[in-house]
Order: C-alpha cells, then sequence, then structure tokens
C-alpha cells in the first residue's frame, strides 16, 4: 500500500511535466493552456515507450478528427440536423475502427472521432471560427505530446528494453515449469493455467518491442 521509489518518480515526472506544458503554453499564448497540461496526464504512462506510443497516436488521432471537423463543419455547419447526423456517423465509424485495433492504434482511432465533435459543435453557426478551433487544439495537444514524451524519455527513465528483458527470463523460466510438468505428467488444471500465462506474456512481449522501437 505504500508507494514506492518507481511510483514517486513516475508522479514527479509526469506533474513536472505537465507544469512544463502549462508554462509553454501561457507563454505561446495558446486560447486553452489548459488542454496541454491535460494531454500530459492523459497520455501519462510509466514505460517512455508507452507514452511515446500513446502520444504518436493521440497525435494522429487529434489531426485526423481536426481535418474530419473542418470538412464536416465547412459542408454542414448551417444545418444543425445534418452537422449532428454527419457527425454521429464519424464517431460510429471510428467506434467502429477502434473495436477492430488494438491499444495504442484502437486509442487514435477512437480519438479522431470525439475530437471532431469538440472542434465542431462550438464553431456550429460560425463555421469561419472551426479552421481556427482545429489549430488551436492541435497545438496544444502537440505540445502537451511533446513534454510528456521528452520528460518520460530523459528524466529517470523507465524503459521498455528493460521491461523487456526481464519479463523474457520469467517467460523462459515459465516455460521451463511448463514443459518440465508436461513432461512428467503434472496437474493438468496447473498446466493450463501456466499455458495462459504463457501466451498472455508473448502477446505482452509483442506489444513491448513495438514500444521500445518507439524509445529507440
Amino acid at each position: 500500500t505504500q508507494p514506492t521509489r518507481s511510483d514517486w518518480t513516475f508522479a514527479l515526472r509526469t506533474v513536472s511535466a505537465g507544469l512544463i506544458a502549462l508554462l509553454a503554453a501561457y507563454a505561446l499564448k495558446l486560447d486553452h493552456p489548459q488542454w496541454a497540461m491535460m494531454t500530459v496526464f492523459i497520455v501519462a504512462q510509466p514505460v517512455a515507450g508507452m507514452v511515446l506510443a500513446k502520444g504518436f497516436y493521440r497525435l494522429l488521432g487529434t489531426l485526423a478528427g481536426g481535418v474530419a471537423a473542418i470538412g464536416i463543419t465547412s459542408l454542414f455547419g448551417t444545418n444543425p440536423w445534418l452537422l449532428v447526423t454527419v457527425l454521429a456517423l464519424w464517431v460510429g465509424v471510428c467506434t467502429l475502427v477502434s473495436s477492430l485495433l488494438r491499444n495504442p492504434e484502437a486509442y487514435g482511432a477512437a480519438l479522431a472521432g470525439y475530437t471532431a465533435m469538440i472542434i465542431s459543435l462550438p464553431a456550429f453557426g460560425q463555421p469561419h471560427l472551426v479552421v481556427d478551433l482545429a489549430i488551436a487544439r492541435c497545438a496544444e495537444i502537440v505540445l502537451g505530446i511533446i513534454c510528456a514524451g521528452v520528460t518520460s524519455r530523459l528524466i529517470l527513465p523507465k524503459l521498455a528494453a528493460d521491461a523487456i528483458i526481464s519479463r523474457l527470463k520469467r517467460s523462459i523460466l515459465d516455460l521451463a515449469d511448463y514443459a518440465g510438468g508436461a513432461f512428467s505428467g503434472g496437474d493438468p488444471v496447473s498446466l493450463a493455467a501456466l499455458q495462459r500465462k504463457l501466451i498472455t506474456d508473448a502477446q505482452t512481449l509483442a506489444e513491448m518491442r513495438t514500444y521500445a522501437r518507439l524509445e529507440a
């Protein structure tokens, strides 16, 4: 129940990145500086590669949502029923795509849906504002992602590469236990549980490999 040194490091790193993002947003006179700070906390993860992956797909999702918002509002911004209907269809399509993908790609697809809604609705009746709203949101999101990514990689980083090595060592030991039990006629229930654990670990290692590539 007590925070570990790793917990404190993660908390302090995240708060520092959030304050840096907020300060930079005020210095740049962005319209909604709180969005930059919120982005830091949204993409915060204990492993550097996970922050970079979530931040990268959040950036893609934000850009896609911004472009969609500009297109939808420009075409249907004067008709409220048509605007809401098209936005709902966009959100539905993005949600469907998100359900077919895995994290962090799924996160980016879902973000593209609700980002378009966040940008389009305030511009209803004033379609000339949608481009400014889209640029403002994208700028603040990018600032938050940069602050989160840089601090996670440079300030006492916890790397996916190290996590892969540690998990791989445990998986090799589990595999040895599984093989020994299988050849010696071990308990089927225990072997089945160990097999499920090995499968889960293999999937996690595949995800961590992506995070390690981004760290590099």
